[in-house]
């Protein structure tokens, strides 16, 4: 057998498409290829700028974003944004003119629906981790809200996971296909949403009644009452929160079939409120 030429197989430097200074075809190919190096030099450009603006090459805004994005949740639920922004894109579309010029990028924008949430739902492994405890002791202090709520969201986790085995195949059901498993499962979340709704009621009742008993924790001072009132918002915002998405699984499993494009819009609302909660 003649010894190779060559230890590569494809030329590393020159003359290969794939190399790194690849035969340029066109105009086109030249912008493809010089498309990364040129952000690079943007951003090394932007960087030194502010050295000299500032003295400093480290950012605390720049620090803050990037310990945002490290954090799993905080990229699940911008994902989360973007995916119900495309909902709401494709939505708009039926409503719109074949000549509206969205339309000719339907396809990419329900790909790109599609792959953010398998991407996410990929990345559930383990999430129901942290409820387990609170079930717990919700159950010993005789909890029932809680525990229900609790023992719901749990299983509406493990059977995503199971969801998530029938769709690569790992698992088979014979009375369920992968999408209709998927579908009873977003009933349970649905369900969920019901509970943590009623949970966040019983909390701004209860800071009420302990507020009008004086509770030094909730009131007489300016930072007690302060404290109360942010923690009444916090609940009434995610009761805004727990209002939408109730709306949207019950458009996803299909229960009630409504509009894309108002249910797109409820999905970006609260997954903002949700972003807003990782910030």
């Amino acid at each position: 057998m003649a010894a190779s030429k060559s230890f590569f197989n494809t030329p590393l430097l020159l003359g290969h498409n794939e190399s790194y200074l690849p035969p340029i075809r066109g105009g086109g190919h030249a912008l493809q290829i010089l498309a990364g190096p040129s952000l690079m030099v943007a951003v090394l450009g932007l960087q030194m700028l502010k050295k000299q603006l500032s003295g400093l090459h480290k950012s605390e805004i720049w620090n803050h974003i990037w310990k945002f994005l490290s954090k799993a949740e905080a990229r699940d639920k911008l994902g989360r944004v973007v995916q119900f922004f495309c909902r709401f894109l494709q939505g708009a579309c039926v409503h719109m003119p074949a000549s509206f010029p969205l339309q000719q990028h339907t396809k990419v924008i329900a790909e790109v629906q599609t792959t953010l949430d398998w991407a996410r739902r990929t990345h559930r492994w383990g999430k129901a981790m942290p409820h387990i405890p609170v079930l717990g002791e919700a159950v010993n202090s005789g909890d029932v809200l809680e525990a229900t709520q609790r023992a719901i969201l749990i299983t509406y986790f493990i059977q995503d996971r199971i969801y998530w085995l029938l769709k690569v195949g790992i698992l088979k059901f014979e009375s369920y296909s992968a999408v209709q498993w998927h579908r009873r499962n977003l009933r349970f979340i649905t369900l969920s949403h019901v509970l943590n709704f009623s949970l966040c009621v019983r909390d701004v009742m209860r800071i009420r009644e302990k507020q009008q008993l004086k509770d030094p924790k909730y009131s007489g001072t300016k930072e007690a009452e302060e404290t109360a009132e942010k923690s009444i918002y916090d609940n009434q915002r995610m009761m805004f929160r727990y209002v939408l998405t109730f709306a949207q699984m019950l458009h996803v499993s299909q229960v009630k079939q409504m509009d894309d494009w108002y249910v797109g819009l409820m999905g970006v609302v609260s997954s903002c409120i949700d972003v807003s909660r990782q910030w």
